[in-house]
């Protein structure tokens, strides 16, 4: 459905760069650590003359990872390494056959052996490094991959003249367990995954034409979330200059060790002697049976508050000084809660979560919303103004308080030939498809990652009125 999605959306739009396509036998190449990785050309239509050099699959961390263990560097690999096409995703869980339906069709080959990054520059070297995007994609923390075709950076590449990278990191229980038996510190490994692609990043992308001092981190939903905790705990010394949040979510997280237990039991885990044992045994567990748990329990798993990869909020986060000082471009969609009504309690329980149940507060929300509203259009709305739009508010303000240069956008464009349920409008993630594609939004972030200083194109928050940009 996805691609399908892409498509369509793409031959709507009279600006569109379109996709890429196989370009010339030859194959590049580059040096990482002493070794030979050999990618492919591709072109577009739009640039014909323009070559883009593709380098998929290229091992960031030892892979595979030991399960429930932190990324461990990968010193070498085979040589000649063929970076000719796209490695596995990590293993996802969809809450639903409708999320599946949208965001797995048609379905991705996955495995363990996942821990890969993607990168895409242009062919014609530059007398200068260039500057680079790193993508972090979205999902809940539960789903997600780099190779999905929405990803592709060879536009950005060939029309903004970047380097894009996009990497896969571990989600659910594979990135986020819950056991009690593994240090706190270490609980995070899809954000510490995250961390050790951006490290590479750093250490190798002068060997694909890119910049190190000019890294520009950019996700959606859970990505555009795991940049905000890359803000307000940066790596020292810092590994990027300016950040892109798109869409990003405040909720609640999830129990892990509740979720945690519950898939122990599951796979026959926990009639033994300690929790170490139980630990012991969910790890040896082949990685399909704990993937089928997950879906047939519906267990979700998220990152914890370790105060290093995640937490606090980042208004405190800025009261503490902790904030990484640098550029920001943040937005949210027009109806981000649409696609999502179908996996949100109903709206008298999604208030009363907000409002701690306090009735007078619950009324006086309900009532700035339409009266005639059916209860799926109300978690919609009440998702879209409080997980995203006044999230993304405070978060933009904060920052601005903080000196930090701050653009913010808002998407309420919608296509009638792409919406994956009816009346979807500019729903959750709609905006992908022309961040990468569409001349207008793509040149916005390429000015962006070009000179974070000087911004995407148009006023930042609070030196004009027309401080927002409406696509």
């Amino acid at each position: 459905m996805v691609v399908i999605i892409l498509n369509v959306m793409c031959l709507g739009l009279t600006l569109c760069y379109g996709f890429p396509s196989e370009a010339r036998p030859s194959r590049p190449s580059a040096i990482v650590n002493n070794t030979l990785v050999s990618g492919k050309t591709s072109r577009l239509p739009s640039a014909p003359h323009v070559m883009v050099d593709q380098f998929l699959g290229i091992p960031y961390a030892k892979s595979p990872p030991r399960r429930f263990e932190p990324p461990e560097d990968e010193y070498s690999f085979a040589s000649p390494w063929d970076a000719s096409y796209y490695r596995p995703s990590c293993f996802q869980y969809f809450a639903n056959s409708e999320f599946e339906a949208i965001f797995n069709d048609p379905p991705l080959p996955e495995s363990e052996d996942c821990l890969y990054l993607n990168i895409f520059t242009p062919s014609v070297a530059s007398s200068e490094a260039l500057p680079v995007l790193f993508w972090i994609h979205g999902g809940s923390f539960a789903l997600g991959s780099a190779r999905i075709p929405e990803y592709d950076g060879s536009s950005f590449a060939a029309n903004q003249g970047i380097v894009v990278v996009t990497i896969n990191y571990r989600t659910n229980v594979f990135g986020f367990p819950g056991s009690t038996d593994i240090p706190f510190e270490r609980r995070n490994i899809g954000l510490l995954d995250q961390r050790k692609a951006l490290s590479w990043v750093n250490d190798n992308i002068r060997a694909f034409g890119g910049d190190p001092s000019k890294i520009t981190i950019f996700g959606e939903s859970a990505g555009a979330w795991s940049v905000k905790q890359l803000l307000i705990h940066p790596p020292s010394p810092p590994q990027f200059r300016a950040a892109i949040l798109q869409s990003q979510a405040f909720g609640p997280l999830t129990d892990n060790q509740e979720s945690w237990n519950t898939s122990a039991r599951a796979l026959g885990c926990t009639d033994l002697n300690s929790s170490s044992s139980t630990l012991g045994c969910v790890t040896k567990a082949p990685a399909q049976s704990v993937r089928a748990v997950l879906h047939d329990q519906g267990l979700g798993f998220t990152p914890v508050v370790d105060n290093a990869t995640n937490g606090p909020m980042f208004r405190d986060a800025v009261e503490e000084n902790l904030v990484a000082q640098l550029p920001i471009l943040i937005g949210t969609n027009a109806n981000e809660g649409s696609i999502l009504a179908s996996v949100i309690p109903p709206s008298e329980v999604l208030l009363g979560g907000i409002f701690a149940n306090d009735t007078d507060a619950m009324r006086l929300a309900r009532s700035a919303y339409p009266i005639n509203a059916t209860d799926m259009e109300l978690r919609s709305l009440i998702t879209t103004d409080y997980t995203y739009t006044c999230t993304t508010s405070a978060i933009a303000h904060a920052a601005a308080s903080n000196r930090q240069n701050v653009w913010r956008y808002y998407f309420n464009a919608s296509f009638s030939n792409n919406q994956p349920i009816p009346r979807a409008g500019a729903f959750h993630t709609s905006e992908i498809p022309l961040v990468w594609l569409s001349e207008s939004m793509q040149k916005a972030w390429g000015n962006f990652a070009k000179d974070p200083e000087v911004g995407p194109g148009w006023p930042a928050i609070g030196t004009s009125e027309n401080d927002l940009r409406v696509f």
